[in-house]
């Protein structure tokens, strides 16, 4: 875990939470502008992705792992005594606002960007025909998820970085595969139990991991006082892993400036 404070006057922490597959190195820019704008920044790697091991890579017990991680790194951010919001990227949004539900973190709003809270159907059938056609010898026998690196961004720069990073998860557990599937599920017939936290939404109407009107369907349950959402005319599934990142950007700050301005941080 990494703590990155700003160097102007802090307006609040941001806890970033990075998705499946991926790393936290990949919001070192994100993180930059959020630090030049007033913000700390709370980030790391969940449980078997990164640097956190090497030996379970791909591979968790159960998806409290996750959660448990994700309310230490705000029980760190809670501590500057600051508003403090939640940014979840795919799987990332899913842990944050599972989290809210299970009331093991109250952050100050949520960003949640293209949530997984549900697969694409067209990769459901085809990761389904590998699993019957793969004898799994156990809970942690591993397998390619079949998610090429091309649908979370056409951004020749992270495209270059992730033929390089050996950090990446090339495969997952059959365990890790059933966690997540029973979690999207039990998420998205829970979501009316995500109240009273603003949330902003962002997601890709071409998405090719999840199915982005399915989801924003799940997500719009929420009771949320401050629920915005948009949808955004694009395939690639990560907001912040592309050559354009100002208007999501724009989104996210008056998102913050939002909730600062009702908590009376801002005033003008």
């Amino acid at each position: 875990m990494w703590k990155w404070e700003t160097e102007n006057e802090p307006k609040g922490v941001v806890v970033i939470v990075h998705d499946l597959l991926e790393h936290h190195e990949y919001y070192d820019e994100l993180t930059v502008k959020l630090r030049r704008d007033g913000y700390h920044v709370i980030i790391g790697d969940l449980p078997g992705h990164g640097q956190t091991t090497r030996v379970n890579k791909g591979h968790i017990n159960s998806f409290d792992q996750y959660v448990e991680r994700v309310a230490e790194w705000h029980e760190l951010a809670a501590r500057y005594d600051l508003p403090t919001f939640i940014l979840g990227q795919g799987l990332g949004a899913l842990i944050a606002l599972e989290a809210h539900r299970q009331n093991k973190i109250q952050s100050d709003g949520i960003v949640a960007l293209n949530p997984l809270l549900s697969f694409k159907q067209s990769f459901m059938n085809r990761k389904n025909t590998i699993l019957t056609s793969v004898r799994v010898t156990s809970d942690e026998a591993r397998f390619n998820l079949g998610i090429k690196m091309s649908y979370f961004t056409q951004d020749k720069r992270f495209l270059a970085r992730y033929e390089q990073d050996e950090l990446i998860v090339d495969k997952v557990s059959y365990q890790w595969y059933k966690t997540i599937i029973n979690q999207m599920k039990l998420t998205s017939e829970n979501m009316e139990e995500v109240a009273g936290v603003p949330i902003l939404t962002v997601m890709s109407n071409d998405n090719q991991i999840i199915n982005p009107y399915l989801s924003a369907k799940y997500i719009k349950r929420t009771l949320s006082d401050d629920f915005r959402f948009t949808m955004l005319d694009s395939e690639e599934h990560s907001i912040f892993q592309r050559e354009n990142i100002e208007y999501p950007y724009y989104l996210m700050k008056q998102f913050f400036n939002a909730q600062l301005f009702s908590i009376g941080v801002i005033m003008e």
